[in-house]
């Protein structure tokens, strides 16, 4: 599936379009089995995409850092959706 470059400002300022950190975000947690499992799969990927904070820090604090990790999920995303071999392109 493809999504659209995440930039800086999708964590800054609100839009009616949902930014495409939030649709891949949706994404994991349904690839992830929904539910608290989904939580966990999407919070163990964006660790492995490169975003080093707990889930109680917003991407905004952060968000050079958080648009690098999400970019660096897109381009995986972009080539396969199996749980598994998200975790592993992105561990390389």
């Amino acid at each position: 599936m493809t999504f659209d470059e995440v930039t800086p400002e999708h964590f800054t300022t609100f839009s009616r379009v949902p930014p495409p950190h939030l649709q891949m975000e949706q994404l994991l947690m349904q690839l992830g089995g929904g539910g608290t499992e989904g939580t966990a799969f999407k919070k163990k990927v964006l660790l492995a995409a490169g975003w080093s904070h707990t889930g109680v820090v917003s991407f905004g604090k952060y968000p050079q850092e958080a648009c690098n990790a999400f970019n660096r999920l897109r381009l995986v995303l972009a080539e396969t959706e199996q749980p598994e071999e998200i975790l592993e392109r992105l561990k390389i």
